[in-house]
């Protein structure tokens, strides 16, 4: 057995193998030696009214300990969501604009009584009350020695990596699991905001198994936006979208990279260039 002494609490070194993981021992604490688990037929029992929103990014399975100290509480939740893309996605999607992140695990943010980070397939909400009792007690310290013991080498997904950073929107990259601009034939999506000359621009990219089900996407959408086009290839496309505005889309293989929010193409298209040369 392998000691991180830090604040009074170890860990037990822990490759994690499929759904297991091992939560933090924490020794001047105590529990019940409960863990309440939670799956998909039964997620509402624990997050009622929000227990759908997390089956849409993939959740597989919830893991729940809690612990005691002299009057102060701690509860770590541990959200199995099956792949990095799944978890990042609803990471991405309940955190605050505001919020200022630092990587733990892959990323994570918080304060005295809380914090929320995502690595691997895993994602973390740990909770407390009048944490600030307990000397030498630090909630980011056990957020960072836990996620260790999760993942050891978290990665974002490689779509989240093709955004450019110039001009981007903090905590505006986020992934989006169906109905992309409340369209259900564009599916699944990541997206992110720039702030450029004066517009609020959102490029967005949608990746597929294969280069068919992107012609699709782009026949359909020709379809919905009232616009005349040859038989789809492989190039870019300006729709008008009745409800979204100014639409340019680019094809390439298995991806459709997308922007909305601009009044002239040519602010977008360096953006776009950008994306491609990653591809």
């Amino acid at each position: 057995m392998k000691k991180l002494l830090f604040a009074g609490l170890f860990f037990i070194s822990f490759c994690v193998r499929s759904q297991d993981f091992a939560f933090p021992q924490l020794p001047a604490w105590k529990s019940d030696g409960k863990i309440l688990s939670f799956n998909k037929d039964n997620l509402f029992e624990h997050i009622d009214g929000a227990a759908e929103f997390y089956l849409s990014f993939g959740f597989e399975s919830l893991k729940v300990a809690s612990w005691t100290n002299n009057g102060t509480e701690l509860t770590i939740e541990v959200y199995d969501m099956v792949s990095p893309l799944n978890a990042w996605g609803i990471y991405s999607n309940e955190k605050s604009a505001k919020a200022q992140t630092v990587p733990v695990g892959l990323e994570g943010y918080g304060d005295a009584t809380t914090f929320t980070f995502a690595t691997g397939k895993f994602y973390v909400k740990m909770n407390g009350m009048q944490l600030e009792k307990v000397s030498g007690f630090s909630l980011k310290a056990l957020a960072e020695e836990f996620a260790k013991t999760l993942c050891a080498k978290p990665e974002y997904p490689k779509v989240v990596g093709l955004f450019p950073k110039e001009n981007q929107l903090a905590n505006t990259c986020q992934y989006i699991p169906s109905e992309f601009m409340g369209l259900g034939f564009l599916g699944s999506a990541v997206r992110a905001k720039y702030n450029t000359g004066g517009e609020e621009i959102t490029l967005f990219v949608v990746e597929r198994a294969d280069a068919a089900s992107i012609e699709q996407i782009v026949t359909k959408y020709a379809s919905y936006a009232e616009s005349k086009i040859k038989k789809a290839a492989e190039g870019d496309f300006l729709f008008k979208d009745p409800f979204n505005g100014n639409v340019f889309l680019r094809w390439k293989g298995n991806y459709l990279l997308g922007a909305t929010g601009f009044s002239d193409k040519k602010k977008v298209v360096p953006m776009m260039d950008s994306i491609s040369k990653k591809l």
